[in-house]
């Protein structure tokens, strides 16, 4: 159904990754807290299982709770560290000269969930996304949009425009020479 086994390997990304995946699977079949814990750990091999059999140890007799068990899996395989790490990254987010706004804005809703109190509101998330523009898109945005949505798909075009136009400019210079 989409998930797979977990290893326990200590790439950050990867189990960033594994648990996303394994949550949507919880979620699509309304999983129980219970059931939730007892199927995650289904999907454990080898160090992963190592890793649970030592960890559940420390709860011994009472069973762990599912929020418990998410702490446990955070403190190992997602440390703070490695959030505040993707946390800053948000804060600090800004459209790179390469990059296109398709591309910025893939990056800046896969760093949004570290920092979720910063875009509560729909209003923040647009102005937070619109202060990491490049200067040349941000430019042409002449009102506040607050839906966020509304305000890629606008700056796309925008970015669109000023394509054509440096475009225009290069033909202009190169019919000169």
């Amino acid at each position: 159904m989409g998930a797979t086994e977990f290893e326990g390997i200590l790439d950050r990304e990867i189990a960033e990754i594994w648990w996303e995946k394994v949550e949507a699977v919880m979620n699509l079949v309304n999983c129980t807290p219970k059931n939730r814990l007892k199927y995650i750990v289904s999907l454990f091999v080898g160090n992963a299982l190592i890793w649970w059999r030592s960890a559940k140890r420390g709860y011994e007799p009472r069973e762990i709770t599912w929020a418990e068990f998410q702490k446990e899996f955070d403190d190992k395989y997602r440390p703070k560290m490695y959030r505040d790490k993707k946390r800053m990254e948000f804060l600090n987010l800004v459209q790179r000269d390469e990059q296109t706004v398709a591309e910025y804005e893939l990056r800046f809703v896969a760093l949004a969930k570290y920092a979720p109190e910063t875009i509560a509101a729909q209003e923040d998330r647009c102005y937070r996304f619109e202060q990491g523009l490049r200067l040349e898109i941000k430019k042409g945005l002449a009102v506040r949009i607050t839906n966020f949505k509304t305000l890629v798909e606008s700056v796309v075009r925008m970015e669109e425009v000023v394509i054509e136009d440096k475009k225009k400019v290069e033909e202009k210079i190169n019919q000169h020479m």
